[in-house]
């Protein structure tokens, strides 16, 4: 049995003049299924990141700056979707962040700060979140055989749907 992403998460963040109540499966929608376990990390991230940055109401798009410690599609699409950062130029890679280097022999950390003005949070995500083995596929890269990329892809789909399945506030450390 294929398992269904729960597409029920959803945030909300300020427009230019209402609020915009933003599910999930419409940021998959947009990404499509290459980086899909990011994808809902990072979808993740904000939900845990937007309403600590902005408690009293959700933060205004335009306001939002990220700086992303990993360079990958899935991450970018979520961010881009969301705040539109990477349409506005206010959207960093920033590959030496130093927190959640979960990747052995990667250049690049599964953490994120977004900023409004003088405010700004960060996440880092926490080990064990996304298996060893989600990490050892990934670094044997273009390596891969046929069984391990249908593996990599069936893993992916089950990181996004227990991360969408769990608080986020679980699978974060705020910074």
């Amino acid at each position: 049995m294929t398992p269904t992403l729960d597409t029920r998460p959803t945030l909300t963040i300020a427009g230019e003049e209402d609020l915009i109540d933003i599910r999930f499966d419409a940021v998959a929608a947009y990404h499509g299924q290459s980086a899909l376990a990011m994808l809902a990390v990072t979808f993740q991230a904000l939900r845990l990141m937007l309403p600590v940055l902005s408690p009293e109401r959700p933060p205004r798009r335009a306001d939002l700056v990220v700086t992303s410690g990993h360079p990958g599609p899935g991450v970018r699409d979520a961010f881009e979707f969301v705040t539109r950062a990477v349409t506005r130029g206010v959207y960093t890679v920033d590959r030496s962040l130093p927190h959640a280097r979960l990747c052995p022999g990667a250049d690049m950390s599964y953490s994120w700060r977004v900023s409004a003005g003088d405010r700004s949070v960060g996440a880092a995500l926490r080990s064990g979140v996304v298996p060893d083995r989600f990490f050892e596929l990934i670094g044997r890269g273009a390596a891969r055989s046929d069984d391990e990329n249908a593996e990599l892809s069936a893993l992916k789909r089950r990181v996004a749907d227990d991360v969408l399945a769990t608080a986020p506030d679980t699978l974060f450390d705020r910074l």
